[in-house]
């Protein structure tokens, strides 16, 4: 699901805590969004994606109007951003640890 209030975002805790969301990087693919949600979430990294427009009505990108914000919070953004580098590493030079392909007989 995509929102474009970031105040709707924040847990009331991240907002005692004032951590604030931070553009960890963007796209323009609301699939690739949601697999790097998917990583981050499955490492524990709260994200949230924001865009101007809901892809669903608009299918389509005009002058960056359906660019899609991947944020993080701000305690959490190096730690995201090591987690994408090693996950991109990995898919360039095509190891899959959930395959026994690479495994020899």
């Amino acid at each position: 699901m995509l929102l474009a209030r970031e105040d709707v975002l924040m847990t009331d805790e991240e907002h005692l805590n004032h951590d604030k969301l931070v553009v960890l990087m963007m796209t323009q693919s609301e699939p690739e969004a949601n697999i790097v949600r998917g990583i981050l979430e499955g490492a524990g990294i709260h994200c949230a994606l924001l865009t101007q427009i809901l892809h669903n009505v608009y299918p389509f990108t005009v002058d960056g109007l359906a660019t899609i914000q991947i944020r993080v919070l701000d305690s959490q953004l190096e730690a995201a951003q090591a987690l994408l580098r090693d996950y991109e590493s990995n898919a360039e030079i095509g190891i899959d640890e959930g395959s026994d392909d690479n495994v020899e007989s």
